[in-house]
C-alpha cells in the first residue's frame, strides 16, 4: 500500500510529465473541495480530509515541510469545520466580515509567523536528519503559504469573506512554488483553484454586501 502513495508511482503521462497516483488524487479532491466551499456546501469539509491525506504525504517526498505540517492542521481544522456547518447549516447562517484593526494585525500576525515557521523549517534537515534527509525547499516562502492557509482556513470555518481574499494570495504563491519544483500538475490545479477563490471572492462579498443593506 506504501507503494501506492509514492510519487513514483505513475498513474499517467501527458505531454512528458508524468503524475502520480497520489499527486492526481490530491488535486482531483482539492478542486472539488474549493468548488464546493465557493458554493457554501457542506460535503467540502469530507472531500477536503481526503485532499489534506493525500497532500501529506506527496509534500512530505517533495521536501516542501511546511506545507507537510499544515496538513495535519487542515485536518484537525477540516473536522471542526464539518461539525460547526452541519450544526448551523451554511444557507441559514450569514457571511460576517473582519474589522479594520483585525485585518492590520492579522497581516502583522502572518509576517512574523511566517519568519519564525520559515527559520524552523530551514533547520528540519539539522535537527532530525534521520527523518528529513533534504533540506527544506523554499522554507520561507512555502511558511508564508502555510501561515496564510491556516488564518484563510479559520476565517472560512467561520464564514468570513476575506478568507477567499487571502485563498487568492496563498494560490498565486504556491501555483509558481510548485512549477518551480517541477510538480506542474499540482502547480495547474492551484492555478485553477485560484480561479475559483476568485469567484468564491466575488460570490462572499457579494452575499455580505447584500446582507449589510438587509439591515441597514
Amino acid at each position: 500500500m506504501s507503494s501506492f502513495f509514492s510519487i513514483q508511482h505513475i498513474f499517467f503521462t501527458a505531454l512528458g510529465y508524468s503524475v502520480s497516483y497520489v499527486e492526481f488524487i490530491g488535486t482531483l479532491t482539492g478542486l472539488w473541495c474549493v468548488w464546493l466551499a465557493a458554493r457554501d456546501h457542506i460535503l467540502t469539509w469530507p472531500v477536503g480530509l481526503v485532499n489534506v491525506s493525500c497532500f501529506f504525504i506527496l509534500f512530505w517526498q517533495l521536501q516542501l515541510y511546511a506545507d507537510m505540517f499544515l496538513q495535519i492542521y487542515f485536518f484537525a481544522t477540516g473536522v471542526y469545520g464539518w461539525m460547526f456547518w452541519y450544526r448551523k447549516q451554511p444557507e441559514n447562517e450569514p457571511v460576517y466580515a473582519l474589522q479594520p484593526r483585525q485585518r492590520w494585525g492579522l497581516g502583522l500576525a502572518a509576517l512574523i509567523l511566517s519568519g519564525i515557521t520559515g527559520y524552523i523549517i530551514s533547520r528540519l534537515h539539522i535537527w532530525w536528519p534521520g527523518i528529513f534527509e533534504h533540506p527544506a525547499a523554499y522554507p520561507y516562502t512555502d511558511s508564508l503559504v502555510a501561515v496564510l492557509s491556516v488564518m484563510a482556513n479559520i476565517l472560512l470555518a467561520k464564514r468570513i469573506w476575506e478568507n477567499w481574499l487571502l485563498w487568492v494570495m496563498i494560490d498565486v504563491v504556491a501555483t509558481v512554488i510548485y512549477f518551480m519544483k517541477d510538480v506542474k500538475f499540482l502547480g495547474i490545479e492551484y492555478f485553477i483553484l485560484l480561479i475559483i477563490a476568485t469567484m468564491g471572492l466575488l460570490k462572499w462579498l457579494k452575499t455580505y454586501r447584500q446582507q449589510s443593506i438587509v439591515t441597514k
